[in-house]
Parts: structure tokens; sequence; C-alpha cells
């Protein structure tokens, strides 16, 4: 039986956010450098501006973070759907960068969200008193 306790909640969620708000962006770092990825082109003034990638970050950890706390059935379906519409949600990129290059940054953004994923697991499990 597990024990919702204050203690188990802040080590929980501070594995979730902290962790994974350092882990993830470093692995993605880690992977466009290694796939020797260019610089994101700076935002013209006309383009609206984009969610930024850590207010995307923080929220998914605090959200997936809950549901596995409360042991809520489907939460690695839901995780990994969500990953899926990420991606989806920037399949039509602009013409101008080439095909391999997005697919490379698609992937090595892919496998960051992973990242994000553990944390948001193992926090969840934290919240329950499960990984101690």
């Amino acid at each position: 039986m597990t024990e919702f306790a204050i203690p188990n909640f802040a080590f929980g969620y501070a594995l979730s956010l902290a962790g994974g708000g350092i882990a993830a962006p470093f692995v993605l770092w880690a992977l466009r450098r290694y796939q020797q990825m260019p610089e994101k082109p700076r935002r013209s003034e006309t383009e609206p501006r984009r969610i930024p990638a850590w207010i995307t970050g923080l929220l998914e950890r605090i959200f997936f973070t809950t549901v596995v706390a409360f042991d809520i059935s489907g939460a690695a379906i839901a995780m990994i759907a969500w990953l899926t519409l990420k991606l989806a949600a920037n399949w039509n990129r602009p013409a101008a960068a080439s095909s391999e290059i997005w697919a490379a940054g698609a992937f090595s953004a892919l496998l960051a969200g992973l990242v994000s994923m553990l944390f948001a697991a193992l926090g969840g499990l934290g919240c329950r008193g499960l990984l101690w």
C-alpha cells in the first residue's frame, strides 16, 4: 500500500520538475550538437511567437506527474499519445528547412520528450512513495 504524504509529493515534484527541467534540455542540446544541427534562425517580426519549450515541458511534467501519482489508468498510453501529438503538431514545417534537418531535429525532440516523460513518471512514483 502506498502512502500519500507531503514529503513524498515534495520529493516527487522536485524530481519531476527540476530533474526533468535539467535533463531534457541537456539531452536535446547534446543530441543536436552530436548531429551537428545548425542553430535555429531568429523569428522575424511578422511571425507569431511560439510557446517556449520550457513552458510546455513544465506543464506536461506537472500533469503527468499528477496522473502517475494518483495511479490513473492509461498513464503510459497518454504519455506516448502526448508525444505523438507534439510531433504531429510540428509536422508541416516551412519548406525553407531541408527534410533531413527537420527529421533529425524531430527525432532529437522526440528523445528529449521521452526523457521528460521518464522524469514525470519517476516523480509520480516518488509522490506515491514507491521509489524508496
